[in-house]
């Protein structure tokens, strides 16, 4: 594997993810990409593209910010595990299907994600990012609990 990408939204599962992925990439060494997609705060993509078109400048810096953050926090724990090549990608979008793009684009051969740990009526009618992800994505999809 010459790179791997992880998905980090900033939460205690992510954070796992990141530490995983890290790992994986020092041992194999692999180079790691490092993604946010700004859709994964819960915000519907609908109401991100309105932002988006320049309407609303202030939410959409600070979304950006907010994301820019979570980077460099999942920056800075790969580092000191021991990555030496890491790349870092924000966008925004609906999330599963971004991060597909960004592992396309930036030609990784796996996703590590966190496990969220959606139920009931929720998971039937939402589904979870790392249940999308195994269905959409051509490459190994890791799942970190």
């Amino acid at each position: 594997m010459k790179r791997i990408l992880v998905a980090t939204d900033g939460s205690e599962t992510a954070d796992r993810a990141v530490k995983y992925a890290a790992h994986l990439a020092k041992t194999i060494g692999s180079e790691l990409v490092i993604a946010n997609v700004i859709g994964g705060y819960g915000m519907p993509t609908e109401l991100l593209e309105k932002f988006a078109a320049g309407k609303d400048v202030w939410i959409n810096e600070s979304l950006a910010a907010l994301s820019a953050q979570t980077l460099a926090v999942a920056r800075d724990c790969a580092r000191t595990l021991g990555v030496s090549t890491i790349l870092l990608e924000s966008r925004a979008g609906s999330v599963a299907e971004t991060i597909v793009e960004i592992a396309k684009e930036k030609g990784v051969d796996a996703i590590v994600i966190g496990k969220r740990g959606a139920s009931g009526i929720g998971r039937m009618l939402l589904g979870s990012i790392s249940n999308k992800l195994v269905s959409l994505a051509p490459i190994p999809i890791i799942v970190v609990p």
